[in-house]
Formats: structure tokens, sequence, C-alpha cells
């Protein structure tokens, strides 16, 4: 499929439904349901939704692949476009990733969430109004999309009368800090990672003993210095951690996002990096819903990928 029809089928959805894919957007915050979390604060929790959006976007573009290698593969790729100007959700019916992912990436925010409220019962959370930052127009330098949503999350957090937020992804925090700063205007929105927070308080985490290693999101390592933060965490339950050869600040790409652009360069750039994970230990630890889903991709049965959020919630 030509990139530049995937980019723009991106953007276009962006645009008219909020969300990267057509779907419900209670799937955003389900996450919440049965979850004794405030809704009005001083700080609030902001997923940007990319851990819940990552299942339903790795089957869209799977799918939208699936049907571009068809002999009528370009004229359906055009349907598609007409079919999301005139009524987006239609297409909502096609995207059904496997129910095991979603409960998964939901478990993960639900795991962040415990941890925020350990240490300060009066965080809150937007539900309805925790809505998809846009990173990926901007890490794809839609701009022109980009600049018309950001300006609609910005609203609506004005009206929402949000000063602080609290973010859990690379992504989105390096979005919510420098992107909008660039697109928006009188832009005035704290921003804080969760693991920056968590490390600079003194939550007790319990003991566990566990070895594993570590693979630092290019985002946190390079552009947000989130490097000492996770470690901090790890050590002080007592595990032990090997670090690869490439880590920290010299941290090597998972090979995402290009998945969606190129999948056989990011397949071959993820099984590079699984490699030097797996020379240190079988237990890989990731901190962002794309490297996660990347590397899944190309690891071996014997090995495990856990989100930071698991670990740390071990004893909680």
């Amino acid at each position: 499929m030509d990139v530049k029809d995937i980019m723009e089928l991106l953007g276009e959805i962006t645009i008219k439904t909020g969300l990267p894919v057509p779907i419900d957007k209670s799937k955003i915050f389900e996450w919440a349901n049965n979850f004794n979390i405030n809704r009005k604060g001083e700080i609030y929790l902001y997923t940007g939704a990319l851990y819940q959006l990552i299942p339903y976007i790795n089957y869209t573009v799977k799918y939208l692949d699936s049907i571009s290698k068809l002999p009528s593969g370009d004229s359906l790729i055009n349907l598609a476009k007409i079919i999301i100007k005139i009524s987006p959700y239609y297409l909502s019916s096609i995207i059904k990733p496997s129910i095991k992912e979603i409960n998964e990436n939901n478990a993960i925010v639900r795991n962040i969430a415990k941890l925020l409220i350990k240490i300060d019962k009066n965080i809150a959370y937007l539900y309805e109004d925790d809505i998809y930052s846009g990173v990926l127009l901007y890490d794809m330098g839609l701009d022109d999309y980009f600049s018309i949503h950001s300006q609609k999350v910005f609203k609506s957090f004005k009206n929402r009368n949000v000063k602080k937020i609290i973010t859990i992804d690379p992504h989105t925090t390096h979005v919510m800090r420098e992107g909008y700063q660039k697109f928006v205007d009188n832009y005035d929105i704290e921003v804080i990672n969760y693991l920056e927070l968590l490390s600079n308080t003194n939550i007790d985490l319990g003991k566990l003993n566990k070895t594993l290693t570590i693979h630092d999101p290019c985002v946190y390592s390079r552009y947000e210095n989130i490097v000492d933060q996770p470690r901090k965490l790890l050590k002080s339950m007592g595990i032990r951690i090997k670090e690869p050869k490439r880590s920290g600040k010299n941290t090597y790409c998972c090979g995402g996002p290009l998945e969606s652009l190129s999948p056989k360069f990011s397949e071959d750039i993820a099984k590079s990096r699984i490699d030097q994970l797996l020379s240190q230990s079988d237990t890989i630890i990731t901190m962002c819903p794309i490297c996660k889903a990347n590397l899944s991709r190309v690891k071996p049965d014997y090995a495990k990928l856990i989100d930071i959020s698991e670990i740390l919630t071990s004893n909680i």
C-alpha cells in the first residue's frame, strides 16, 4: 500500500472521529469501569489513549495491508476514504482485534492508575475527555491534521479547567510537551510522566526476587530524559537489572511505529533488538505500548515481555 494513502487515511479518520481508527470512544475509558477514581481534581490522569488504541491500530493496519494486495486493492482503499468522509463508524464493524490483547492493554492502564492512587487518592481521571493526543499525526509529520486535532484536545482541557496532567507513555508525554507547544497558542498545561512522579516519592512497592533486562523507548531516553527513574523504582524492589548492549540514551529502536509504513523493515529492526535483549535475560521490561507490540511480533515463545507497570504493581 502506498505510504501516502496510509497517512491520509490516518489523518482523515482522526479529524472525523477524534481517533486514528473508527471505534466507539467508550473503548478508551472502559478500563476505568468499576474503578474508584475521581472525576474532578487538581491533577488528571491523561492516558492519551495510546495503550487502549494499539490493538485496534495493529488490526487496522494489517487489514488495510491485506486488501491492498488484492487485484481491486486500490479501489477498495479509495472506497474506504469515501466511507470515512460519509460515515466513518461504518468501518468499525470490521475492526475486531483479539479480546485478549484489548484486556491486556486495559490492565496496563489500570495498573498505572493503581500506582498513582497509592501515592495520591485525589488524582482524577478525564473519562470521556481522555481524548487521543494525535501523536501519530505529529510523529508522521501530518502537521495540518495535527494542528486541527491538537486545538480540539486543548479546548476540551480548558473546558474541564485542566491545568496539570499525568501521562503514561513516551509518545504522549513528548507530544504534550513539545508538539502542543509548537501548534497550540497559549498552551499552558503542565505535563508530568507517571514514572517521573513515582520516582520522586517514597512509594513502597514491596520486594521482588527477579532478574530482568530493560528496553528503553527511544522517546523516553533520547528526548524526555526518562532513564534513571524506572531503574530507581525497580531497584527499590530489590530487582536485579541486566543492561543490554544498547541501553539508556544509547538505546536501540524497537522498529515501531514503522510497522504501519514498512512492515518488513520494522520486523528486521525488532529482531535485532530482541536478540540484544535476550542475550541478557528472557524477561524483558517495556515502557511503551508501541515497543511492546512491535517486539511481541518477533519474540520467541519462551521470552516474556512485561510492561513495567505490571512489575511495579506485583505487591499491590
